[in-house]
C-alpha cells in the first residue's frame, strides 16, 4: 500500500492505475451486467493488460470490494512469480487462492478506512463524512 502512495479517499480506479504502472501491465476496468447466479467479478489476464469485468447491478462499495478482491489475485500471481503466459480467464481459483485474494482485498480496505481515520483526526478531511462506503470510493478515473 506505502509504494502505492494512495490519495484519500481512496479511488479503486486510481489504485488500479497507479498498481498497472507500478507493474508495467495496466488494469481495465469493465462495469458489466454479469449474471446474478454467477461470479461478481472477473480476472482475465492477458499478455499486456489484465482486464477486471465487476457487476454492474450492485452497490458502489460492493463493485468496489469486488475490484480491490480480483486485484488480490493479480497482486498474489505476481508475488508467486506467476504472470501468466497467455491469455486467462481467471474465475475458478482454490479456496487458497481465493482466501488470499479476499486477504489482499480487506488489508487493502482496511487501511484505507485507517487512512481516512487518521486524516480525520488531524482534520485534513473537512468535507468527508466518516463511513466505510466514504473510505472507499469507485470513480471514473478522478480523485
Amino acid at each position: 500500500m506505502r509504494r502505492l502512495e494512495p490519495q484519500l479517499p481512496l479511488s479503486v480506479t486510481a489504485l488500479c492505475e497507479r498498481l498497472g504502472e507500478m507493474r508495467g501491465t495496466p488494469i481495465t476496468l469493465l462495469e458489466w451486467d454479469l449474471p446474478a447466479d454467477g461470479p461478481f467479478g472477473i480476472l482475465i489476464s492477458r499478455q499486456h493488460e489484465d482486464v477486471i469485468a465487476y457487476q454492474a447491478k450492485t452497490t458502489k462499495a460492493h463493485q468496489a470490494h469486488i475490484i480491490l478482491h480480483e486485484v488480490g489475485h493479480i497482486i498474489a500471481y505476481d508475488l508467486a512469480g506467476e504472470r501468466p503466459e497467455q491469455v486467462q480467464l481467471r474465475t475458478c481459483y482454490s479456496d487458497r487462492d481465493e482466501r488470499d485474494a479476499e486477504i489482499i482485498a480487506s488489508t487493502i480496505m482496511n487501511q484505507a478506512i485507517s487512512m481516512s481515520r487518521r486524516a480525520r483526526r488531524y482534520g485534513l478531511d473537512e468535507p468527508w463524512r466518516p463511513s466505510v462506503y466514504n473510505s472507499l470510493v469507485l470513480t471514473d478515473g478522478a480523485t
